[in-house]
Formats: C-alpha cells, sequence, structure tokens
C-alpha cells in the first residue's frame, strides 16, 4: 500500500491521475470509487447522483456527480461499458465516501468493453502509486489545498 503522510492508497487498484477515482479489477467486472486523497481535497461529501443500472457509458463520460464542501462536479467512468449495479447506501448516505473511500463507498460495477485499453492510462503498481501520491501531495501543499504536516 502506498502511504504518505495521512494518505493511503491500495496497491491493487487503478487511478485516475486527474480525478483521483480508482477501479478495482473484480473478475470481468470493475468498481470504481474516489480515492482517499480525492475524497479529502473535495471536502465533506453531501450528495451523489449516478446515472441507472443498464446504462452504457464511454470512458470519461460522467457516469454521475458528486456534490461536497471544496467541489462540484461529474464521476467519470474509467473504462466503457454498461453499469451493472450503483451503491444504493452511498446514494442515501453519502458522507461514507469521507467515511471508507476503499470500502462500502464505491460508486459503481462496470461491465467493461475493452479493459485493457481502457486502464492503459492509469496509475497502477506500487511504486508509480507511491510517487504519484507524494507529487499529488506536494502539488496540493504548494497551491494551499493542503495544510503542511
Amino acid at each position: 500500500m502506498a502511504s504518505y503522510d495521512e494518505f493511503y492508497l491500495p496497491d491493487d487498484l487503478y487511478y485516475d491521475p486527474k480525478d483521483h477515482l480508482w477501479t478495482k479489477i473484480e473478475g470481468d467486472k470493475v468498481r470504481i470509487g474516489l480515492d482517499q486523497f480525492g475524497q479529502r481535497a473535495a471536502g465533506t461529501v453531501a450528495y451523489i447522483k449516478i446515472l441507472p443500472v443498464g446504462r452504457t457509458i464511454a470512458k470519461l463520460r460522467a457516469f454521475g456527480s458528486l456534490e461536497a464542501g471544496k467541489y462540484i462536479g461529474p464521476l467519470r467512468a474509467q473504462v466503457a461499458g454498461t453499469i451493472l449495479e450503483v451503491n444504493q447506501e452511498v446514494l442515501q448516505d453519502p458522507r461514507l465516501v469521507n467515511e471508507d473511500p476503499y470500502g462500502g463507498a464505491w460508486f459503481v460495477v462496470i461491465q467493461p468493453e475493452d479493459l485493457e485499453r481502457d486502464l492503459a492510462d492509469r496509475v497502477h503498481g506500487a511504486e508509480n502509486i507511491q510517487k504519484w501520491l507524494e507529487e499529488q501531495v506536494h502539488e496540493y501543499r504548494e497551491k494551499g489545498l493542503f495544510a503542511e504536516k
């Protein structure tokens, strides 16, 4: 697991370097959520809206939206495919994103069209994740978005 200061990112996930969404491969499906860094940057999550099961979505197109203390914007699909499951618990209690980013706070499960192609540009692997996490923390601190530890 990559860790830096108070942040941690599991090594078995794929990360979107811009939106801080994670993708977990589960057999022939993927589960998508917001990483700990992203939820901290966004602030307390107040509202989540997600497209219904059965919708087909292109990679990097919005499958939903998130409203938080410091962020209002789209949740972008990390892979092209069909939405198989929507996490009703996170819709009912959006604060789960802040409490359990890698467990109960996932957003959707998608049946991908071309998993290998879609995940090729994601951050993956222990060394890559560690380096990226440290760079992100430094960048956000330089911008004054996170206090120095």
